[in-house]
């Protein structure tokens, strides 16, 4: 994803629209605010007129040429012919319900293509009386190769034109309607769908709808866990979404063609409807991009009305930016045939209009393979510098397409502006995210070989935090997804945490740590150590937050090596994400049980659920277990010490319960935990209702979640909730 620090990016987005020629303000859709023909009858005439006409500018030319030639516009503004026969055809065939004003509108705006500055020679009236009407005029007849007299059409090629005029119409309108369509659906089912969760449906009933229809994986066992490691399957309730994104977009892209028989404009049925779905692929493209961009926002509105994770909009993200690239790639594909079928290509090719949807093209395109979760997971920072370069020249380059292309006069550019401001909103929360803290202290300590300990004075945030640490790379502008564990308020027991650097915070004042108090602290060892320098008592401690780091490579590995040195590192934190929802994690009459299953560092995502399990009730409702697995036992040290707040003392053998205030605890170290046996053991034999709490490795969540969504179509009265995040 982009971070907050791409504002450059959006620069570069401004920088490069500013060189667009000044244009007045976007003009509406077809149909909604704007209509190109509105009056279908003289449309249909100046359709039906030829274009053979004897311009001044063709002096000169051949025959050859001048059949090949189309007038200027000036031509037809002072050619006295195709006046005198478009003011004949218009009083013939026009109605009277037609207005004197709607027809002198047309004369002077729609009868010429871009009139603007066209001074024509003649009014309608006058030119009308030009014509002797009593005497009608003759159409034109083959044999005539120049248009230079007063003409008329007969009814069947007036009626053509005007069914080609009442069919472009038609499809105009709709290709506006399904773009709207697609767009508001897009953004408003998702909100729907999940205010299906407030229907007062017995718990067994939403036990077993979500068991069948919303948590299992599409089809398997695995869901965060990449499918022949190029993706994820998506549950069952983002597959029924993902159904919908391809439905609503196949019904956007492919319906809405009337045929209206015998067309002028359109004698070929094929290459009127390879047009038409030209268009609209390219239509319905536009109307995505901002959805695409909605999606992925961390700060999206839709993260707090559907309660929906982050990491399910980025999949819908994903889902719908390979629609829209599919849909670019169709507009540019059939317009390239009929350039090509239509010997056009030669010449269409010195147009800007058209090299600059090759680039926007190409850009569009080169966004599938470089977001392939392979280069996500390897080559993160290549993806996300690949992803903004592309990004910035596909919507670019899409902006002058349709610039140069509809001058203004398209009303395409309305997605593209809600697309842009969609993205500088999310940049700006970003940025006031980040500034509610500026930059703050972090400092480090390695609990044991595997893991550290990031604490952080002065902040208060709850649930999931990014975090920048631009002393550590060049790159100021890489951040990392972390949960956090609260140690400022709502703290389990009376005794809270402070900074695993209190003793730095407080030596700011008093000197440095010395030699002998480090020399010491290392002969302490272990976990122990850290947790007999953490704790103390809530009336010394000061706000803040701790976050638990794996060590493995790229930034985790630089943060390493600042650890136990007593020196703070600078830190931004953007802040506070996820868990808007908090009631999920509370019990209640039909949920009085939360069942806590982590594995290794991803206690600090559940946490909070333990927390909220104690924090409402002075006596549990319900039972409140942790099950526990970790390869070392340093990091269960000293969580258990944030828990009690007490000496962290030796915990029992693997496997083995013990109990941590009103928690049953389970850890398992150094083995792997038997996650459907527990949780098989432990809803069958649960009074009530369970909350099923899982943060951890993606392939232990992925077990819970089948095992707990089995059971819940068996009858067990279970709600399951994963606190796992994935790219």
């Amino acid at each position: 994803m982009w971070s907050p620090t791409t504002m450059p990016a959006l620069a570069i987005v401004l920088s490069a629209l500013s060189f667009i020629p000044s244009t007045s303000a976007t003009v509406p859709l077809e149909g909604y605010g704007r209509d190109d023909y509105p009056v279908e009858c003289a449309q249909a005439c100046s359709y039906g007129m030829p274009y053979n006409l004897d311009c001044p500018e063709y002096a000169g030319m051949t025959a050859e040429e001048k059949a090949e030639a189309y007038p200027s516009g000036a031509c037809f503004a002072n050619d006295t012919s195709y006046l005198t026969s478009m003011a004949y055809c218009i009083h013939s065939y026009c109605p009277k319900t037609v207005k004197n004003y709607e027809i002198e509108y047309f004369w002077e705006a729609k009868m010429i293509y871009d009139s603007e500055g066209l001074t024509i020679r003649w009014t309608y009236p006058e030119a009308l009386a030009q014509v002797n009407t009593t005497t009608p005029p003759k159409p034109m007849s083959p044999e005539e190769t120049v248009f230079n007299r007063t003409i008329s059409l007969d009814t069947a090629t007036y009626q053509s034109f005007m069914n080609g005029v009442k069919g472009y119409k038609a499809v105009a309108k709709n290709e506006s309607m399904y773009s709207i369509l697609a767009f508001m659906t897009c953004v408003m089912v998702p909100i729907g769908f999940s205010f299906l969760r407030f229907l007062p449906l017995p718990t067994s009933w939403r036990s077993k709808f979500y068991g069948y229809f919303i948590d299992p994986p599409a089809w398997g066992k695995q869901h965060t866990v990449a499918t022949l490691g190029i993706g994820m399957v998506p549950t069952r309730g983002q597959a029924l979404f993902i159904l919908y994104l391809i439905g609503i977009n196949c019904l956007a892209t492919f319906a809405g063609y009337p045929n209206y028989t015998p067309n002028g404009i359109f004698p070929d049925r094929h290459y009127e409807l390879m047009r038409h779905i030209g268009n609209r692929a390219g239509s319905v493209a536009f109307a995505n991009i901002p959805v695409v961009i909605l999606y992925a926002g961390r700060s999206s509105v839709l993260l707090r009305l559907t309660n929906w994770s982050y990491s399910t909009f980025l999949l819908l993200h994903r889902w719908t930016a390979t629609i829209c690239v599919i849909q670019v790639a169709l507009h540019s594909l059939l317009w390239l045939r009929i350039m090509i079928e239509g010997d056009s290509y030669p010449l269409v090719l010195k147009y800007p209009y058209w090299y600059v949807g090759i680039v926007g093209t190409v850009a569009f395109s080169a966004l599938i393979p470089f977001s392939m979760l392979p280069i996500r997971k390897i080559m993160y920072e290549v993806f996300l510098i690949t992803h903004i370069v592309l990004t910035i020249g596909a919507l670019v380059a899409s902006w002058y397409h349709i610039i140069f292309l509809y001058e203004d006069k398209g009303g395409f550019e309305v997605w593209l502006i809600i697309a842009f401001c969609f993205w500088g909103l999310e940049r700006l929360l970003r940025i006031l995210r980040i500034s509610r803290y500026g930059i703050k202290k972090a400092y480090v300590t390695r609990i044991d070989d595997k893991y550290l300990r990031v604490d952080i004075p002065d902040v208060d945030a709850h649930g999931h935090c990014f975090a920048y640490f631009p002393t550590l790379s060049w790159r100021v502008w890489e951040n990392h997804p972390f949960s956090i564990v609260n140690c400022s308020k709502g703290q389990l027991d009376r005794e809270s945490m402070i900074p695993s650097s209190a003793s730095h915070t407080q030596s700011e004042n008093e000197g440095a740590i010395s030699p002998t108090e480090a020399s010491a602290s290392k002969e302490m060892g272990g976990a122990m150590s850290n947790v007999r320098q953490l704790r103390v008592h809530s009336n010394t401690t000061k706000p803040g937050i701790t976050l638990f780091v794996q060590n493995l490579r790229g930034m985790t590995s630089k943060l390493a090596k600042k650890a136990d040195t007593g020196i703070a590192i600078p830190v931004l934190i953007e802040s506070s994400y996820g868990h808007e929802d908090t009631s999920r994690f509370e019990p209640s009459i039909e949920y009085p049980n939360t069942l806590v299953i982590s594995g290794g560092v991803g206690i600090a995502g559940v946490l909070s659920s333990l927390q909220a399990s104690l924090s409402m009730y002075a006596k549990p409702l319900g039972t409140t277990k942790l099950y526990w697995g970790i390869k070392s036992k340093g990091l269960v040290d000293v969580v258990k010490s944030m828990i009690l707040g007490g000496d962290a003392t030796e915990e029992k053998e693997a496997g083995e319960s013990s109990n941590w205030g009103h928690i049953e605890t389970h850890v398992s170290v150094g083995e792997r935990m038997d996650i459907k046996r527990v949780l098989t053991t432990e809803l069958e034999k649960a009074v009530g209702g369970t909350t099923v709490v899982v943060c951890g490795p993606h392939a232990m969540c992925d077990e819970a979640r089948y095992v707990c969504a089995a059971m819940a179509r068996h009858g067990v009265v279970v709600r399951y909730v994963e606190e796992s995040f994935t790219w």
